[in-house]
């Protein structure tokens, strides 16, 4: 069984949506076998796209797993924007 997921996360901001995809780049690599996750930036839309033919909970935990980093980078720009 093959299942694929999409995620299209706006942030208003094509700065921020760049940022945040730079962020999540480099966690993309070494995935389970039978796992594929493509992400591109159009705008200020982040979107995110994962294929599986592994087991559906491998696939779940890699989505809860990319989300929490997706969300610790939002809240780290937060804290930038802040400071600056």
């Amino acid at each position: 069984m093959k299942v694929k997921v999409k995620i299209s996360i706006d942030f208003n901001n094509d700065r921020k949506a760049k940022a945040i995809y730079s962020s999540l780049k480099p966690d993309n690599i070494n995935l389970p076998k039978g796992l594929s996750i493509e992400m591109n930036v159009d705008k200020t839309l982040l979107m995110i796209n994962f294929s599986s033919v592994s087991k559906l909970e491998t696939l779940i935990s890699t989505i809860d797993d990319l989300l929490t980093c997706c969300q610790a980078s939002v809240n780290t720009l937060k804290e930038i924007e802040q400071i600056s």
